[in-house]
């Protein structure tokens, strides 16, 4: 009976080794095929993301000045953006326009048509995550020179990057490049024009003061942007016809155009409506396939027009990701907002909110329940879903 046993033992054995001997002719990983740990932090370590945030327009009409005026007669903005807060202060490069100029007490405030806004403002854009401000629109020179340098001087107290508008020739010829983990974007902004402001500036001033869409002056600026080692280039164009919700052909061909000279991202401003947007593939001038992103008119981020279509904004998210020298757009989505203007103990209050959080909210009336649903409609039927996402 024991030989029996030992028998079997024997056997069982044999089986095992003859198991592992055919497994060893198999294709697993061998000691020299696993990737080890360093290598595979090296890998990781090539890859670098980013997300940039941008949205439209800042306009500050005088109640919603009047609206931010605290009892010591300083303003205080912050609680205009404090729901929509959240959704950009996260964010590596937040832009937006800012579509006033910077004031004093002594030179006082004003609105439309010539915006000049308490330095309040600055803060509260701070505060709510923007780390750019867009200057180059149509009313950068409402306050004319001393408005321009007054705006950038604010803008510099806070440590807020500006692009579009300028000082001095010297100051004009640098181009705003942002490095974000490893990642350069360029960011560049430009007007249709001035609102026949510009023949109050010196001519010799003007040519430096604000960036105007001249053709030739963006192709050349997106050239520079690259010599100077810009991974990403991105371009605030303030135009089109206000109130259009659709796209002319002249700006569609402008488009294509930067896009083929080496934009990678265009983002509009002036509309006060949205426009479409447009994530698509393209070949440069220079044979490079590449996906581009154009966003024809963001909207009103907070404004205190309160027509259909102009109470209403998106704020856009990129992600932007750089891998072995490469770098690409890999991911656009956007959030909805809808300026929200109310009364609170007798005084008039502003609130931007993002539509999809609030589309049920008790605290809105029954009218304010209506128009919200709307703007996600309008918004999201205008916009579309092809390479876009939606987030609440």
């Amino acid at each position: 009976m024991l030989f029996n046993l030992r028998k079997k033992y024997f056997i069982i054995l044999a089986f095992l080794i003859f198991l592992l001997f055919l497994m060893s002719g198999c294709n697993f990983y061998t000691s020299t095929d696993i990737p080890t740990k360093g290598a595979l932090s090296e890998e990781k370590k090539d890859i670098k993301t980013i997300t940039i945030t941008a949205v439209g327009d800042i306009m500050v009409h005088m109640p919603q000045a009047k609206s931010a005026i605290k009892p010591d007669g300083s303003y205080d903005f912050t609680p205009h953006f404090e729901e929509v807060r959240e959704y950009i202060k996260d964010s590596d490069i937040a832009i937006c326009n800012l579509e006033t100029t910077i004031s004093t007490p002594v030179k006082g405030y004003t609105g439309y048509p010539r915006f000049r806004s308490p330095e309040e403002i600055i803060p509260a854009i701070k505060y709510t995550g923007f780390n750019v401000v867009i200057t180059a629109n149509n009313h950068s020179l409402d306050n004319l020179e001393f408005g321009v340098v007054n705006t950038l001087n604010a803008l510099d107290k806070y440590g807020l990057f500006h692009a579009g508008t300028y000082r001095n020739e010297e100051e004009s010829k640098k181009i705003l490049i942002i490095d974000k983990k490893g990642i350069k974007v360029a960011i560049l902004a430009y007007t249709f024009g001035t609102n026949g402001m510009e023949v109050h500036i010196d001519r010799g001033k003007l040519k430096y003061m604000v960036n105007y869409i001249e053709e030739e002056k963006i192709l050349k600026d997106i050239n520079r942007a690259k010599e100077e080692g810009a991974d990403i280039v991105i371009l605030y164009l303030h135009w089109g016809m206000e109130y259009a919700r659709t796209v002319d052909e002249e700006r569609k061909t402008l488009t294509d155009k930067l896009f083929r000279a080496g934009a990678d991202i265009i983002l509009g401003t002036h509309p006060h409506v949205i426009q479409p947007m447009e994530k698509k593939k393209i070949t440069t001038d220079e044979g490079e396939e590449k996906e581009v992103f154009v966003a024809y008119s963001l909207g009103n981020f907070i404004s205190n027009q309160r027509d259909r279509y102009q109470d209403s904004g998106v704020i856009v998210n990129i992600t932007i990701t750089k891998k072995n020298d490469k770098t690409s757009i890999t991911e656009v989505s956007y959030v909805p907002t809808w300026v929200r203007v109310f009364k609170k103990e007798g005084k008039t209050q502003y609130r931007i909110l993002p539509v999809g959080k609030f589309l049920n909210c008790e605290e809105l009336s029954s009218t304010e329940l209506e128009r919200i649903r709307e703007v996600w409609k309008e918004t999201t039927d205008i916009v579309g879903s092809d390479g876009i996402k939606i987030k609440d």
